[in-house]
Order: C-alpha cells, then structure tokens, then sequence
C-alpha cells in the first residue's frame, strides 16, 4: 500500500532568510521614523516648556510696572544719593545690606527681609535658603551677568555666570505652582541635569540642595556652588539691564568703547521694558542654553579644558575649584554651528535658531557696516566689546567647530535696538 505522504511542518531555510530579511527591512524603515517622531515629540515639549516659563515671567512683569525679573536691587549702581556709582558690584552689594537688611520679629521668631538674587523655594522641613550676604561673595547670584573684568565681576571668578541662568528663581516660580524644580523649567533633552534632578522631582515643596547650601539631612544634594540648580532656559542678559550698557559701537569708535559695565552708570541695572523693544521679533527672550537640538557629539562638553575659566572643567565632584554634574559639564547653546536652540522671542512667539544662519546674519550686518576682519573693529549683530569676552563672546573657545556666534548672550544694542536674526529662519 502506498504510504500517504506526510505534511510539510515548518519552514526550508531559504523561506526563513526571506522572512528576516522582509522584518529587518521593515525595522530599517520604522526606526528612523520612530526616531523622528520621539525627537519631534521632545522638541514639542522643549517648546512648550519654554512657552509656559515665558508666560510666568510676562505674570511677574504685569506685577511689576512692564520690568522683569533680574534679581538685582534697581539702585544697586546708583545708591540712595548716588554714591554707590563706580563701586564695584560686591561693595555696592555690601552697602546695600548694611542699609536694607535687618532682622524683624515675627510669628515663629527672627525673620529677615528678602535680599536680593536668586531665591528657591522653600525646603520640605520649611527653611529658606538665602545667598550669603555676611561676607557678599555671591554676586553671580545677584547680578543678571558676570564680566571678566570691570566693576560687575564675581569674587570668585565666575564669569559669564549670573541671574539670568534662573528663570525657576522663587520670584517666578510663584506664578509656576510655586515650584522652583517644576519639571516645565528642563528640556527633556536636557538629560545631564535631568539625571541629576530626578532626585528631586518627587519632593513636596522642595528643591536639590546644591554644595553652596551644604548637605541636609534627608535630601539629595548637587555639587555645583549655586542655591539652585539652573534652569535648561536662560533669559538673555542683554534685556536684563540698562540697554546704554549693550549700545552699538558708531562707525568712528570700537566695540569695547560701546560697552558700559552696568556699576558704572546710575541706571545700569534699571532694565527696559519690551514695550520698549524696537524689534521684538528678532530678539530672543528666553533660549536653551545648552546644545541640545542636533547633537552630534558626546552629551559632555570635551573642550572645557580651553576656557579661560576653570570653574566648568568637569572635574567629577568633590572638587573646590570646579563643578560639574557627576563630571560631566554639557556644552553651550553656541559650540556648533549644527546647534538650534529653541528661543522664545520678545513679541511672545517660539521657534528654533539656526547657528548657523544667525552666524551668517552676523556676517551681513558686519559687512553693512564696513567691517572687515579685525575683531576689534568688528561691528555685527553681537557685541565684540563686552568686558572680559570680546572676541571670544560666550565661551566661543569651547565650541565643538567652527561656530563664532555669541547672539542672546551679547546682543548689539540690548533690549532696545537688538536683533540676534535678521528674519526667522
């Protein structure tokens, strides 16, 4: 009797490649796409988060007669008769406390009246944490920005540092559930501090105790010597004072005659206001400082090591002269020309930046303006004459490339008379 031949089971090799190589195809295709997808949903977020940190600020401008936020008393260069003019930025902070700080009595004992700076909120255990005005050494806690030279300058040699790094600063914070480690002041991207606040987010009412406050019992603590972690966004310190201090160099003089150290004009930190704005479109308000929109390096900044400042080698913790989250410092919104950071503008709308193309929109006003490529002459959309930086604008010597862009952080006639882009991009 013939036998009934039996049914095939399973697959003949070649069958089995064709249907891996179809899968593999179909993962080569999806992945991208998926990639995509969560880069956009990320960079949504970024823009979100931006949009929502500028409407708090706009809620505190509202409260305050059109000015924002910068931390640092309005007479500060001024004095009550004038007589703090010309000081520098430390012993003008000391002759305000020995005027407006005292001690008042209230319900639970001595309290005292809020000094000026960078304020977080309040600790699970109910303290506040001031910046130490005993012996004043916190002026980058104070002041909208550090200079590496001039009357406004840091005691300890933090320049480029400055008020205008904390947006998340218990003054706004207020108008943001009153959370000064709100989620809505970090870029998902921003994973170097993310990791480091995740520690934090789950608190009530409470913000990362940071090295200059000192380890506390039952709180995480993040080596950097700030009362605060800094915000991913950044206001642009250009607007945070006088516009006179960021005028534009006339064609006769160079940029570093331009240049007004803020301490050495009575109204050198009374900002202007955005009514005041002359093209608020084009000037930028808040943006990521750090470069997170088309990252193409290492997450941790690899040339911190040429800075002139040493304050941001990432030297791992524990270390005094340094700091650095677990040792890693993040490069900055300007160390490639491939960066594009997400800003919100002064007329309320967000978008990113190009570096690229705000670095050529440089270039054409400079040669509007008959520059050439002396750097000392050099009169673009960003100011070559601010004290301390000039060429090297804002930590240029670190960048990754070729980028030369310092727009935001040293915008070319302030709040006022500003652009960092010609046009949106």
């Amino acid at each position: 009797m013939r036998q009934r031949s039996q049914a095939r089971i399973g697959f003949t090799l070649v069958e089995l490649l064709v249907v891996i190589s179809i899968i593999a195809l179909l993962v080569g295709i999806l992945l991208p796409a998926i990639s995509r997808a969560r880069d956009n949903a990320m960079v949504g977020q970024s823009k979100s988060n931006i949009r929502n940190v500028r409407v708090a600020s706009d809620m505190y401008m509202n409260d305050h007669n059109g000015r924002g936020w910068n931390g640092c008393p309005e007479n500060l260069a001024r004095g009550p008769e004038g007589e703090w003019t010309g000081l520098s930025a430390q012993f003008a902070l000391i002759a305000w406390r020995n005027r407006y700080w005292t001690m008042q009595d209230g319900g639970l004992g001595g309290k005292m009246i809020i000094p000026p700076g960078i304020q977080p909120c309040e600790t699970t255990g109910g303290r506040q944490w001031f910046v130490d005005l005993t012996t004043c050494n916190e002026i980058a806690q104070v002041v909208p920005y550090c200079y590496g030279e001039g009357l406004s300058v840091s005691p300890r040699g933090f320049a480029r540092q400055g008020t205008y790094r904390f947006p998340n600063t218990r003054q706004l914070a207020e108008y943001m559930e009153d959370k000064c480690y709100n989620k809505v002041y970090w870029s998902p991207k921003d994973r170097v501090i993310t990791r480091e606040l995740q520690y934090c987010w789950d608190a009530d009412g409470a913000t990362c105790a940071t090295a200059l406050r000192g380890d506390v019992e039952g709180e995480y603590t993040v080596d950097i010597p700030f009362l605060m972690v800094p915000s991913t966004y950044a206001f642009s310190p250009p607007n945070m004072m006088n516009s006179y201090c960021y005028r534009k160099p006339k064609s006769s003089e160079s940029p570093s005659d331009a240049f007004t150290d803020p301490m050495s004009i009575p109204g050198g930190f009374r900002q202007n206001t955005l009514a005041q704005c002359k093209f608020a479109s084009n000037k930028t308000y808040l943006m990521e400082m750090h470069w997170l929109q088309n990252l193409t390096t290492n997450e941790c900044g690899a040339n911190w090591g040429d800075s002139s400042y040493s304050y941001h080698y990432p030297a791992g913790d524990d270390n005094a002269s340094t700091w650095s989250y677990d040792g890693c410092y993040p490069h900055y919104f300007n160390a490639s020309w491939r960066s594009s950071p997400i800003a919100a503008f002064c007329d309320g709308h967000v978008s990113e930046i190009s570096a690229e193309i705000a670095e050529k929109h440089d270039y054409v006003v400079a040669g509007q303006n008959g520059s050439t490529g002396d750097v000392a002459n050099y009169k673009g959309l960003w100011h070559r004459g601010v004290a301390g930086d000039l060429a090297n604008g804002f930590f240029v010597e670190c960048r990754s490339d070729w980028a030369q862009w310092s727009g935001h952080t040293h915008t070319a006639g302030g709040l006022t008379e500003g652009m960092d882009i010609l046009a949106e991009n």
